[in-house]
């Protein structure tokens, strides 16, 4: 009895041994880590603002700024968050884009917060109309006492300063800003509390223009990138990776929300973001990477040169920085991105951080140092490098120049000791186009082949990819090479995976690969990775690639000078051509050209507006409905019955002809972007015709007419569509999510009869 209590003892002893050390371990794990996103609760009920708030732009003077676009508040209330940049260097072109808590002149917030200490760490800067006005005051109250205050003027204004304090509060905190013309921006403000820190570092590096096939990690013979293969051996390795766009902005975008860039609203064929396809991006709560680690308590920050991911640009959207370092200029951008990089990691150390780290290495213009030029001269034998043309000679060099910053960012992580508790991850947003058997193109961009944008070859999509897990994590690796291809869209649910940050399985497009890096599952595959271009589009199996234009964008040439020609589409048959010489697309009886059409039209991969068009049965024997359509979304697709002849004459523009006959007709013409204009020109038997729009079925007064907007959308078939005396056209504006609650319905047909006791709608 007495050995047996003896035994229990210890055993106690033991657990209370082990309890002991589980709580020292967890107590020195413990670290910084956001517990109030001020700037993301301004909503909140215990928010309490004071001020003259105006519901316009408060600073038309100064355009680098956009409304918050992620914290929620009331359209009229949009300006009291603000994505503000100021231009701290103009040689540099460097923007500094905070997120940020606006204060127009003396207005104060109030803040209820539970008790307890924190640390307080915020950005301050000023605007004005003049220096002369820049001038103000800036109080923090602790439970209604003044704790600290400052004073600032001219050399504030579009300049950021750092403002940290510590203090221990019971209920509230206020900030009071006392002046009498200028305006404040009190960014990125942060509450830190000693809490469980929610997780490893994480690090997201993205090379433009970065070729899997010049990594030694992915099989090149000479070792011009020695620090990142170094990475790669350490890593999760994906062998065979894709991009979901082939020049950076749908890419990036994709692979920032595992969607496709065109299902967001944000198009793929152009730079320029336009109001109605913020509209749409905006329009609904937006899952991505960024969001959901600030959601977790993490700081979230971007060092780039990229103009896509500033929305004030135009060609940008917000993603939810809290801070955004943009360089601007070329050449000179990679080292001050790289030191500034360093400079954050010394001040972030001890609080867990997501970094985007951005080099515009090695994208054209291909201008590496001459050190790395001379490198690679002495590392590649001369018979095999002045075999390259010059311009991948020069891209050789950046790679390698590339690879030593990356390499400082490695060697910074490993002085100050977070490289074991940091995730890397470290990808391409797209490939680069060499060969000059691939030099199929619009050439419209870069004009020479030495490019991207233009075709959907290997070589522009394939891309690096791998990730070095954290110490804690890594331990419980159980798979370390996906074999199979694989695709950035899955970047997001892997990572979120791997960091311990949990998500539905429905809430991205990817999949999420941490459930066999990390488990026993079997790794699941894509077997269909699908890639958008410019007004053009892929689809890549382990066995085909096929390729498709958009109507109107189907001409191309080899050279810029060269006889142009159709190219609809193109069709690769991986494993007997993998360089993608043979297009098979031009054998019509091409079985595999059968399965691949079959397959991408099965995969319905964008959402799509259609437009519908209703053409009413016609008494006469012969008789003829023709007419024209321009729309503003680029033709994407179309439907049509056999009798119905539809050409496309230009990218915007549809042209019909059709027997009617006694039997109605209908078609749809599809766009994917989410644009809802458009003039409409019908005939019947060459006589102009009326015709019917949208939900209520208003006569058109006269032929061409457009600009309907609103009133062209039916987000459902419209009552009395299918026997309508005249012809109808409406668009169900799918690609927004369009529906009505049954209230709208209820309402519609009040509308309705309304409408037609004005004589608009006649049944």
């Amino acid at each position: 009895m007495r050995k047996c209590e003896s035994k229990r003892t210890v055993r106690i002893l033991f657990t209370l041994f082990l309890s002991g050390l589980s709580f020292f371990c967890s107590e020195a794990k413990k670290t910084n880590v956001i517990v109030y996103d001020l700037s993301r609760i301004l909503n909140d009920p215990k928010v309490t603002v004071e001020g003259s708030f105006s519901e316009k732009d408060p600073l038309f003077s100064h355009w680098k700024k956009n409304p918050g676009r992620h914290s929620s508040l009331p359209i009229s209330e949009k300006w009291k968050n603000t994505q503000i940049t100021f231009n701290t260097d103009k040689n540099l072109f460097i923007n500094h884009s905070l997120d940020a808590i606006y204060f127009p002149p003396n207005s104060s917030y109030l803040f209820k917060i539970e008790p307890g200490t924190y640390s307080f760490q915020s950005m301050t800067g000023i605007l004005s109309d003049s220096f002369s006005e820049a001038e103000g005051i800036l109080i923090l109250e602790v439970d209604g006492k003044e704790k600290i205050s400052e004073t600032l003027g001219a050399k504030n204004r579009e300049n950021w300063k750092q403002w940290k304090t510590d203090f221990d509060v019971k209920e509230t905190i206020r900030f009071v800003w006392k002046s009498s013309k200028s305006h404040l921006y009190l960014a990125e403000p942060l509450l830190y509390g000693k809490k469980a820190s929610p997780g490893p570092n994480v690090i997201l590096i993205v090379l433009d223009s970065a070729r899997k096939d010049f990594f030694g990690s992915y099989g090149y013979p000479y070792p011009i990138t020695p620090n990142m293969d170094l990475l790669a051996k350490e890593s999760v390795f994906f062998e065979n990776p894709f991009s979901n766009g082939n020049w950076t902005k749908p890419s990036m975008m994709s692979f920032f929300h595992s969607e496709y860039s065109s299902n967001l609203g944000l198009g793929n064929s152009w730079f320029t973001t336009k109001p109605y396809q913020r509209k749409v991006y905006y329009g609904k709560k937006r899952d991505n990477l960024v969001n959901s680690f600030r959601e977790k308590g993490y700081y979230t920050k971007s060092i780039m040169n990229n103009v896509f991911f500033l929305d004030y640009t135009t060609v940008g959207i917000d993603l939810g920085f809290h801070n955004s370092y943009q360089v601007g200029m070329d050449i000179l951008d990679t080292p001050e991105l790289t030191n500034h990089a360093l400079s954050f990691l010394e001040e972030y150390s001890d609080r867990p951080f997501f970094l985007h780290f951005n080099l515009n290495t090695p994208h054209a213009s291909y201008s590496p140092p001459p050190e790395d030029m001379a490198a690679v001269k002495k590392i590649i034998p001369s018979e095999v490098f002045y075999k390259y043309e010059s311009p991948v000679q020069r891209y050789i060099g950046e790679m390698h120049y590339t690879d030593r910053e990356v390499g400082r960012l490695i060697s910074k992580l490993k002085e100050l000791k977070i490289y074991d508790n940091t995730m890397i991850i470290l990808t391409g947003d797209h490939g680069e186009l060499f060969s000059p058997h691939h030099d199929y193109s619009y050439h419209f961009i870069m004009r020479t082949r030495f490019g991207h944008g233009e075709t959907h070859y290997d070589e522009e999509i394939n891309v690096p990819y791998f990730i070095k897990l954290p110490k804690s994590t890594d331990e419980s690796v159980r798979t370390r090479k996906i074999p199979h291809q694989s695709s950035l869209l899955s970047l997001v649910p892997t990572v979120l995976g791997l960091a311990g940050i949990s998500h539905s399985s429905d809430q991205y497009k990817g999949v999420d690969y941490s459930v066999c890096i990390l488990g026993k599952k079997k790794c699941p595959e894509e077997k269909m990775i699908y890639t958008e271009g410019r007004m053009s589009e892929s689809v890549r199996t382990e066995e085909y690639k096929y390729v498709r234009r958009y109507p109107g964008f189907t001409t191309v040439r080899r050279t810029i000078d060269g006889e142009p020609h159709t190219m609809a589409e193109e069709l690769y048959d991986l494993k007997k051509d993998p360089e993608e010489r043979n297009n098979l697309s031009l054998e019509p009886n091409s079985s595999l050209l059968a399965k691949a059409r079959q397959d991408f039209a099965e995969g319905n991969f964008l959402k799509r507006n259609r437009i519908h068009i209703y053409l009413p049965p016609c008494p006469a024997l012969d008789c003829v409905d023709s007419g024209s359509f321009q729309i503003q979304g680029s033709v994407y697709d179309w439907q049509a019955s056999e009798q119905t002849q539809i050409q496309s004459s230009s990218a915007k523009t549809i042209q019909f002809r059709t027997k009617t006959g006694s039997s109605s007709q209908e078609f749809q013409v599809h766009t994917v972007n989410p644009e809802m204009d458009g003039n409409f020109f019908l005939f019947r038997n060459g006589v102009p015709a009326l015709f019917r729009v949208g939900k209520w079925g208003l006569e058109s007064k006269g032929i061409g007419y457009g600009n309907w907007k609103d009133l062209l959308v039916s987000e459902r078939k419209p009552n009395g569509w299918e026997n309508s005396d005249l012809p109808w056209i409406y668009n169900d504006g799918y690609f927004s999510g369009t529906t009505e609650s049954q209230a709208q319905k209820e309402m519609g047909q009040e509308v309705k009869k309304i409408l037609e006791t004005w004589g608009y709608i006649h049944e």
